[in-house]
């Protein structure tokens, strides 16, 4: 029942107009954008409380759960590790999937009166990794499908080269978020997303079954809990190293 307009952006664009881009959730410049007539506060603030009580329910996973953990982690072997997090790590990337995606997204097309809402698509329903990556984050699909996918095909690609490219640049890409964020480079998470390749074409048998789900959701308990479990291990023994080093250095009468 929403009053619908599109926003056409002058040629070129003024900075109030890139002010608006770099604030609202898309990802591609576009010279028009479907926008509601109005601001639906009602809406919002039911976004602001959502924030509100997943932010408290992940700070209580993490404090009950996960810091005791890695707080012990460069004690305990690898196999006790996994036992202990892979768990909370799943509910951290369900609720890290929510806040962004459902919640945060939402919050700020609502405030800049965008319309179009589809941030993300059933991607719980998936029965292959090819649709997972198309429905998970719809944003970013659409802009490496945009200037990644379809500027490999102008070069001649083919299209099994420039998924295969795609799949690197997003790779290379979220593996130097790791990396910055855990001031270590191992790369446990490009090999992951990389693993990708030959698991879509190996259950392709099984795409559209119920069984191809059952083994999407068996890779997804296992792998990103995994990888972040490896992650921290990699930091805790980085900051034990450095805490034993600051002690060598303090006794060390030179």
């Amino acid at each position: 029942n929403n009053k619908l307009k599109l926003i056409k952006y002058p040629r070129p664009p003024t900075f109030g107009n890139f002010l608006w881009f770099l604030v609202a959730p898309p990802l591609i410049y576009e010279f028009e954008y479907p926008l509601h007539d109005k601001i639906h506060w009602r809406y919002f603030f039911e976004k602001v409380l959502s924030f509100i009580g997943v932010v408290t329910f992940f700070h209580v996973i993490v404090d009950v759960y996960i810091t005791p953990v890695l707080i012990i982690l460069h004690k305990i072997t690898l196999l006790d590790a996994i036992a202990e997090l892979i768990i909370p790590f799943m509910f951290c990337q369900i609720l890290t999937f929510y806040l962004l995606f459902d919640i945060i997204c939402n919050g700020v097309a609502e405030l800049t009166r965008f319309a179009d809402r589809e941030f993300y698509q059933d991607w719980w329903n998936s029965t292959s990794f090819d649709e997972y990556a198309r429905r998970w984050n719809k944003p970013v699909h659409m802009w490496l499908m945009k200037y990644v996918y379809r500027e490999a095909m102008k070069y001649g690609m083919t299209k099994w080269t420039a998924m295969v490219l795609t799949f690197l640049f997003s790779s290379v890409f979220h593996e130097y978020a790791m990396s910055v964020s855990f001031r270590v480079f191992k790369p446990y998470l490009f090999g992951m997303q990389m693993l990708q390749i030959p698991l879509i074409f190996l259950g392709r048998p099984l795409k559209g079954t119920k069984a191809g789900n059952v083994c999407f959701w068996i890779s997804m308990l296992l792998g990103l809990p995994l990888v972040s479990i490896l992650y921290c291990r990699e930091l805790a023994y980085r900051n034990e190293l450095l805490d034993a080093l600051a002690s060598v250095k303090a006794t060390d009468p030179l």
